[in-house]
């Protein structure tokens, strides 16, 4: 009984530690940088007061986000909540949604199962103008694939036809060049007739 005691306490001193660390290397802010306990657990608690100090979002709510996100990883349930919420104006989703994509370009540098975890939380919203936001925000059409194929595949489908128009790559690009080269030919019937009649001319 006394092995079977030892193994449990080891399993669950060594299951505490695992928490410790790993929430440890998820926080990417340094400790000096963090912001205060009380600041997150407030935000913990009520995560609609974000909406009711930054009712315009802009630059203040995505900082705020960001310093939230990068301070503690477990902010991230109340911020994704904030996107589900329709009490959230689309100008303080996109500011969430950018504070995110910063939280994550910085993870991806030192922590990319968190920046994995935010891409997938944001996915997971369902909201295509959230997914939307993110893709803008991070330049990142991958999850697309997984929240928003219809939009994704047409901004994806974007870029070639920019790409491919030039060289008639495009169906609407053929039909216009074919369009234009079909009337090429009555004028080089017309450029014959001018040229008749310079001949005809040329006697005078």
């Amino acid at each position: 009984m006394s092995v079977i005691r030892n193994a449990l306490r080891m399993a669950a001193a060594a299951a505490i530690a695992a928490t410790i660390s790993s929430a440890a290397s998820a926080a990417i802010y340094p400790p000096q940088r963090q912001l205060p306990a009380t600041v997150i657990s407030d935000f913990k608690a009520a995560p609609n007061s974000l909406l009711q100090q930054y009712p315009t979002g802009g630059p203040q709510l995505i900082s705020r986000v960001r310093d939230l996100g990068a301070s503690d990883p477990t902010t991230l349930t109340g911020l994704i909540a904030l996107l589900k919420d329709r009490a959230t104006t689309p100008d303080q989703m996109r500011a969430i949604v950018a504070g995110l994509a910063q939280v994550a370009r910085m993870a991806a540098q030192s922590d990319q199962a968190y920046a994995n975890e935010i891409q997938a939380a944001i996915a997971n919203t369902g909201n295509a103008d959230v997914i939307a936001a993110y893709q803008a925000a991070t330049g990142d059409v991958a999850i697309a694939a997984t929240g928003g194929g219809g939009g994704g595949g047409g901004s994806g489908a974007g870029g070639p036809t920019g790409n491919n128009f030039p060289t008639g790559g495009t169906g609407g690009a053929a039909v216009r060049f074919g369009n234009n080269n079909n009337p090429n030919n009555p004028p080089n019937t017309v450029g014959g007739g001018v040229g008749s009649t310079n001949n005809s001319v040329s006697p005078r």
